[in-house]
């Protein structure tokens, strides 16, 4: 059994992200075209990279061609798998990142594209900011900082 587990537990985000590279920037539209067709990602962005990696003993570098899927986390595995059978390396790097905070637009342009029976995605809390100068009706963000705590009035006192 594998140490590192296909399913983390502690994913909890809205939106995943799953990442892979390419050789080139024509295999790379192939799968892109392939895999948004399958409807597994509502999204696909294209980014040359330079890598520098160990393969077969040796330190080799490449200009590779990185593709980030955009999808919801019930076809993560699902996308995971189409990914892989279409790859043109031995030892394709895909991999998976949680995102814990999406504009809610974006989320229900996801739940539309890919999972249009489905009910709408939530946004957060319900807590929202009221309308006025400041606030446009969206969601609050997520705490980001410990709370308030207020300073000590008296002396310190030293042993």
């Amino acid at each position: 059994m594998s140490p590192y587990p296909m399913d983390p537990s502690e994913a909890r985000g809205p939106m995943r992200m799953v990442l892979t590279t390419y050789p080139d920037a024509e295999t790379a539209r192939r799968e892109m075209d392939r895999i948004l067709r399958s409807r597994l990602a509502a999204c696909a962005d294209l980014a040359p990279v330079d890598s520098e990696y160990w393969w077969r003993g040796e330190l080799t570098s490449a200009r590779e061609v990185q593709v980030s899927f955009k999808t919801v986390p019930k076809f993560v595995g699902a996308l995971f798998r189409a990914i892989a059978s279409g790859h043109p390396y031995d030892v394709p790097w895909i991999a998976e990142v949680d995102v814990h905070r999406v504009q809610p637009s974006y989320l229900r342009y996801l739940a539309k594209v890919l999972d249009p029976a489905s009910p709408p995605p939530p946004l957060g809390g319900g807590a929202t900011r009221p309308e006025g100068r400041r606030g446009r009706g969206g969601p609050l963000p997520a705490r980001t900082r410990a709370p308030h705590r207020p300073r000590s009035t008296g002396t310190r006192r030293r042993r």
